[in-house]
């Protein structure tokens, strides 16, 4: 976690402390402030009400600086200043590592990463993203964008256009790199298919191109599951990240049914930070961090994949189907139920 996010005093009380955070949305817990106190070399008695100490100087202006009402080009699901600012952090982005987005958008992670001195990459299928074409999601600014709303605009913005190496029009579900340690960093936010459909390329039919249709010819899609993108995304960071290189992404999840084995895993990933957003009494999501160490190549047997110990994301359109689905009233009474225990 870099120095420079870690601006606040340190509380009196554990409750001082979570209040502290707030406006961050995440859920922080004793552990996680130990471990902070520990990065940075601070020797403190976390149980003495009376300790009360300044750590940094807060980076507060970041959040009114790359404010999404302010930014050149945004979609309908652009990520948060503070949340994409938090994400860099998790991997621990630095000057001169290349980070790489795979479900780009508007690339809202990729600015934060590029503010943080690294070099930027990113990746989706929906070509009128990539290319900035199609209605524009910002108000009273005419139906369409513009010829220069694209991602490269939003670095160019910030002054971070060097740090911007490219974006590709990609399906993440069929890999295009060469098999080798390319990123230092992987920071992501897949679709749950709630507000943005899981596609990836696929069809019934097969289709036959000749050359001539091939330049402008756009494939089918088809349903990607959730849990088909969870383990992609895992076996793709186990064979494209560098050792020690991170992948931070968010995890959507029922709160009433939520379970620790519902965090995909992998032999080549260890899970460094799991901390929980709620987004309603129903639906939330992990933000979860994890830690290459140790190649694919160092392991027996065949190649290790993902895997999912308590798969709740395997047909399609899950997690949509519990926010809009005919048991969403039924989730929400399980919850309400189970805070009143509390």
């Amino acid at each position: 976690m870099s120095q420079h996010a870690i601006g606040f005093k340190m509380a009196a009380t554990m409750r001082q402390y979570l209040l502290c955070f707030a406006q961050e949305h995440v859920e922080f817990r004793l552990a996680e402030l130990r471990a902070i106190t520990s990065l940075l070399g601070i020797k403190v008695d976390l149980n003495d009400p009376e300790y009360d100490q300044m750590i940094s100087e807060g980076q507060r202006q970041l959040e009114q600086l790359y404010s999404v009402k302010k930014r050149h080009f945004i979609g309908n699901t652009s990520m948060d200043a503070t949340l994409s600012l938090l994400m860099a952090n998790q991997a621990q982005v630095r000057p001169g590592m290349v980070t790489f987005d795979p479900f780009v958008g508007t690339g809202s992670l990729l600015v934060a990463a590029a503010h943080f001195g690294s070099y930027v990459l990113g990746g989706d299928i929906n070509i009128n993203i990539i290319h900035g074409r199609g209605k524009t999601s910002r108000k009273g600014v005419g139906q369409y964008r513009g010829k220069d709303e694209n991602i490269r605009a939003n670095l160019r913005q910030y002054g971070l256009e060097h740090l911007y190496l490219d974006v590709l029009v990609s399906d993440f579900s069929c890999q295009v790199w060469r098999v080798q340690p390319l990123f230092d960093a992987i920071i992501t936010d897949p679709p749950y298919g709630i507000r943005e459909s899981t596609r990836k390329i696929g069809g019934s039919k097969e289709l036959t191109v000749n050359e001539e249709q091939e330049a402008q010819h756009i494939p089918p899609t088809t349903a990607y599951h959730l849990s088909d993108i969870f383990t992609d995304l895992l076996n793709f960071s186990a064979r494209f990240l560098r050792l020690h290189g991170r992948l931070v992404y968010w995890l959507p999840v029922c709160r009433a049914e939520y379970t620790e084995d519902q965090i995909p895993h992998h032999p080549c990933l260890s899970l460094v930070a799991n901390s929980e957003q709620p987004l309603s009494t129903t639906i939330g999501r992990r933000l979860v961090t994890m830690e290459k160490t140790r190649h694919m190549e160092g392991l027996e047997g065949d190649s290790p994949r993902a895997e999912i110990r308590d798969d709740c994301y395997r047909d399609h359109n899950a997690i949509r189907e519990k926010v809009f689905g005919q048991n969403a009233k039924d989730l929400k009474m399980k919850v309400m139920s189970k805070t009143e225990s509390r």
